[in-house]
């Protein structure tokens, strides 16, 4: 059963068939995409499903991660924007 992709909006997966979306399987895909497009509500959704120190290791590992993303999760996290992988390479729509 896929919990949490039932339970986030839809228009975060709009590029997924979201009966091949798994929870487990594209993790990555789904705490990536919340936090760059979610809100609130949807991030913290994420963190209580994942937990904090998973959700970390996938952002700070993701190779493309916008700029707004690194912001947050930087402060919300508390993790020096420098330790993000995709902090390192040229952003695509920088703030």
């Amino acid at each position: 059963m896929n919990y949490i992709v039932n339970k986030l909006p839809k228009h975060l997966f709009w590029d997924s068939d979201l009966s091949l979306l798994d929870d487990v399987e594209h993790h990555e895909k789904i705490i990536i995409r919340t936090f760059e497009r979610g809100d609130l509500e949807d991030i913290a959704l994420v963190m209580a499903y994942y937990g904090r120190e998973i959700c970390a290791e996938v952002l700070m590992s993701a190779f493309t991660l916008n700029e707004s993303a690194i912001v947050f999760a930087s402060t919300f996290l508390k993790i020096p924007k420098t330790r993000f992988e995709a902090n390192k390479h040229e952003q695509h729509f920088a703030l």
